[in-house]
């Protein structure tokens, strides 16, 4: 029997960027400009007030050298607080 997965806890995202981004040691003007994403894009993911789309974190993960499965595994095991 099939079970349809549990539901992403999207509000864990601006988690994963704000710990992303500190690891990173890039500040958000760096960010805007090795990404190619704009500096109010980056805020409003870090505040919490946009979740971005994939292309956003499919951009994010290549300038963070990380993998989309690394990015978004706290979305789907919320407990997992460290990233």
């Amino acid at each position: 029997m099939f079970t349809s997965p549990p539901a992403p806890d999207l509000s864990q995202l601006r988690l994963v960027f704000n710990v992303w981004r500190e690891r990173s040691g890039l500040t958000y003007d760096e960010l805007a400009d090795l990404s190619g994403l704009s500096r109010r894009t980056l805020l409003n993911i870090a505040a919490g007030t946009y979740s971005g789309d994939l292309r956003t974190w499919l951009i994010l993960a290549r300038v963070w050298g990380a993998t989309l499965d690394e990015l978004f595994a706290p979305v789907w095991e919320p407990e997992q607080q460290g990233c």
